[in-house]
């Protein structure tokens, strides 16, 4: 094998791990509910047409903050299948994405499968979304949602670092590189505990 075929697959390697890792910030800033970090996942004219809402990536982001109040998501996301082509790529990426909607009672758990049509654009060594479109395979409502109390589970016993919070989990510190808490250094959990 020549070395320029060696670098050409090293570097169309690379290219292919930037898109994933620009796919999974996507997926954090959703189910962290940061609108920053999802629109940073855009090229400042990209676009996203997730069916219900279609608007630049900035706008999109911005779009969901009325909901995420009363919505907590879980996305997970499958096989990707990668086309380069120079400084674009057009991939799609099969996902699975758990939603708790609602609030007390009417709470109501819904699990989506699709997958993301995405056309990204290489630019100074970023990869970022051009568009993306999310197609929608099929849903399934699970009904209302169990509490989270500890007849499931000992909810109440843990720190609010253990609980899928948005704005206090363990992640946030873990990605800010701060240096790790211990035992009662955390703040007090929903039930009252550290």
């Amino acid at each position: 094998m020549r070395h320029e075929e060696i670098d050409i697959a090293v570097e169309e390697l690379l290219d292919r791990e930037k898109i994933r890792h620009n796919l999974a910030r996507y997926s954090r800033g959703m189910d962290r509910q940061d609108a920053d970090l999802i629109a940073s996942t855009y090229w400042p004219e990209g676009w996203d047409d997730h069916g219900m809402i279609a608007a630049d990536g900035r706008a999109w982001a911005d779009g969901m903050k009325p909901m995420w109040p009363t919505l907590k998501m879980g996305h997970m996301l499958g096989q990707s299948c990668i086309e380069i082509h120079g400084n674009f790529a057009n991939c799609e990426t099969y996902f699975f994405a758990y939603h708790r909607m609602g609030e007390g009672t009417a709470t109501r758990d819904v699990h989506l499968g699709g997958r993301y049509a995405d056309r990204l654009e290489k630019r100074e060594g970023k990869w970022k979304f051009i568009h993306r479109v999310a197609i929608y395979d099929w849903s399934r409502s699970a009904g209302p949602s169990e509490p989270w109390d500890d007849v499931l589970f000992p909810f109440s016993a843990m720190p609010s670092r253990s609980y899928g919070a948005q704005a206090d989990d363990y992640s946030w510190e873990l990605f800010a590189n701060e240096p790790s808490k211990k035992g009662t250094e955390y703040p007090v959990g929903p039930a009252g505990r550290k």
